[in-house]
């Protein structure tokens, strides 16, 4: 039986998504699609190429052996793809933004205004909070926190992160006594993120047992802190705009940055620069917010 070369695109999917589920949502199709291109892959090859546990689909030895071999082809191919697109000069077609919520507003914002000149831009805008690969073409644009940009990515640095100690009206120095951070409960990151800064600050400055709350999502941060759990470090740009919190302390010196980044390979991309420009002008309007010197609400 020849083997189906569009079979190779779903064993790619797989072997670097790890599961069945996650692949489908890459590609756009239900689980058992990708399901049956595996198994028709496997026969037309004869081996098996991954192994199935209950977390998910490991590489068989065959099976790393064809992604050692398809790989580079794949990298080369998104390059081609990428230098393609790079030369495109007409203000039309779509730009795919990945970002966080956070800045989804600002966002929308700078969108709004792009197209009032340029209608027949379109915008894919992608929220997550882990990072959208740009190299892969997952996104065209990226605005990032980050405190050191890869390589092969170029763009704007927008500002440099403020946080702040944030916590309900509740918490509150009693008679005019000098705030101590670690006379209250705290919620900081768990394990999954305890790599970023302010989760460091928490674990050098409070003892374990004042924690009581630890999570990998910020929004529950925000959401525990308004409930009046606890403290939590949040960026100025997050808690100046929460109803129903309070900045106690403004932090600085975490190394935290905002970018506007793209691939290398786009940077002559006319959508991509119009966009940028738009995005960094947009986000120029909230610095003080960003960097915290805006007066406290």
């Amino acid at each position: 039986m020849g083997m189906d070369w569009e079979n190779l695109r779903f064993f790619l999917a797989v072997a670097q998504d790890g599961s069945l589920a996650a692949a489908g949502r890459r590609l756009g199709v239900i689980h058992t699609t990708v399901m049956r291109r595996i198994a028709a892959l496997e026969e037309s090859l004869g081996a098996r190429l991954f192994d199935r546990h209950p977390g998910g689909y490991v590489l068989t030895p065959a099976g790393r052996e064809l992604l050692d071999t398809l790989q580079p082809v794949e990298d080369e191919l998104i390059a081609v793809e990428r230098r393609l697109s790079g030369r495109d000069q007409q203000l039309t077609g779509t730009v795919r933004i990945a970002s966080i919520g956070a800045f989804s507003p600002w966002i929308c914002d700078a969108l709004a205004n792009l197209r009032k000149a340029n209608p027949e831009v379109r915008a894919e805008v992608l929220i997550s909070p882990a990072a959208v690969s740009i190299a892969r073409r997952e996104a065209d644009l990226a605005v990032r926190v980050t405190m050191s940009p890869p390589e092969y990515l170029v763009g704007r640095r927008v500002a440099e992160l403020a946080h702040g100690i944030y916590g309900a009206p509740s918490f509150v120095a009693d008679g005019g006594a000098p705030f101590d951070p670690a006379a209250h409960p705290w919620l900081t990151y768990n394990d999954a993120r305890s790599d970023l800064p302010q989760a460091r600050w928490v674990a050098e400055h409070i003892p374990e047992e004042r924690v009581v709350l630890r999570t990998n999502h910020t929004p529950t941060l925000v959401s525990a802190a308004r409930a009046g759990l606890g403290l939590a470090i949040l960026p100025r740009y997050v808690g100046d705009r929460t109803p129903g919190l309070r900045c106690l302390e403004t932090l600085r010196g975490f190394g935290q940055h905002l970018w506007l980044l793209t691939h290398q390979d786009l940077r002559r991309n006319r959508r991509i620069k119009v966009l940028m420009d738009c995005l960094a002008e947009e986000l120029a309007k909230h610095r003080d917010l960003i960097e915290g010197t805006a007066p406290l609400p």
